[in-house]
């Protein structure tokens, strides 16, 4: 691995020094920490997605590991859930039909579905499915980017390979899911923010961002969301099981989000098997060891991200 200079990520930022990455020194700084080994190559809100994935493009390039991202579809606006505003005849080209008034799509967000993501893909690693949405083959992708620099929706994004629970929305406006516009558009309700046990959610414009360093992939957020905007890689989550040591202290049953674990006080407590989501909260709180996670956890490639 060769080191990256701060000279040449700094003429790839903008060089606006507006703050906002909250990195002191403005572009020179935080050009400093990228080059010093900041993790977060997303911190520059005017470059967006297309610089994001100019840094990890150049970070692939000097062996860096910071570049095992892949890219992933945040929309689930397939043709069954979001409908079309009006029809649209012109070239089959997603920049083509954004000239159009935004593009046919109901929410003027979505993913338009016409596939200039994958004709940019350099490596044949998004094709589209049969609801019109790329599939990503996260096997083949690279994270080069190319994807997300030819998407004119910005709804391609590049995340972290071992990144597991993602946002499949980009709607920012707030009442996407409120006006029926689509079934799956977050709704802005907070629930994924209350309820996450790491602090790995906040709110970025209308939506939820997820700080993938301190995501641990729990799931919680995806089984707590009422829209279903999040999407979960692991098919199978394990199943929690209380041992013969549990002493009924109900530290376990005070942390399970889906309130799966019964038992008197000081007495054994049981799990409610197909109620558990496999989160881990009681196995990290249990002082006892009681508590087993049964199932390895592992992920497939989803189609729709």
């Amino acid at each position: 691995m060769t080191m990256i200079s701060r000279e040449t990520i700094l003429s790839l930022l903008p060089g606006l020094d507006c703050g906002l990455c909250r990195v002191p020194g403005g572009c020179r700084g935080y050009a400093g920490s990228i080059a010093g080994g900041e993790t977060d190559l997303g911190r520059c809100l005017p470059g967006g997605e297309t610089l994001r994935a100019k840094l990890v493009e150049l970070a692939a390039e000097h062996g860096d590991g910071r570049a095992a991202a892949v890219a992933t579809l945040t929309c689930q606006g397939s043709a069954p859930v979001q409908q079309d505003r009006f029809e649209y005849r012109g070239a089959p080209s997603c920049r083509a039909a954004v000239a159009v008034s935004g593009g046919p799509r109901l929410c003027r967000y979505g993913c338009l579905r016409l596939g200039d993501c994958a004709a940019a893909c350099p490596h044949g690693a998004i094709s589209l499915g049969g609801d019109g949405l790329p599939r990503i083959d996260f096997a083949a992708c690279t994270g080069c980017g190319r994807c997300v620099a030819a998407c004119p929706k910005d709804v391609i994004r590049l995340v972290p390979r071992s990144q597991q629970v993602l946002l499949a929305c980009s709607c920012q406006a707030r009442d996407q899911g409120l006006d029926g516009s689509c079934s799956r558009g977050c709704t802005s309700c907070g629930i994924c923010v209350e309820s996450c046990p790491y602090g790995a959610i906040s709110w970025e414009g209308a939506l939820p961002r997820i700080d993938h360093l301190r995501c641990r992939s729990c799931s919680i957020c995806v089984f707590k969301c009422p829209s279903k905007t999040f999407r979960d890689r692991i098919p199978v989550r394990p199943t929690a099981f209380i041992g013969l040591q549990c002493t009924g202290c109900e530290q376990c049953k005070s942390v399970c989000p889906t309130d799966c674990i019964t038992g008197r006080k000081d007495e054994h407590h049981k799990v409610i098997r197909g109620q558990c989501i496999g989160c881990g909260q009681c196995f990290e709180v249990c002082p006892f060891k009681a508590i087993t996670m049964l199932g390895a956890l592992g992920h497939v490639d989803l189609s729709g991200f």
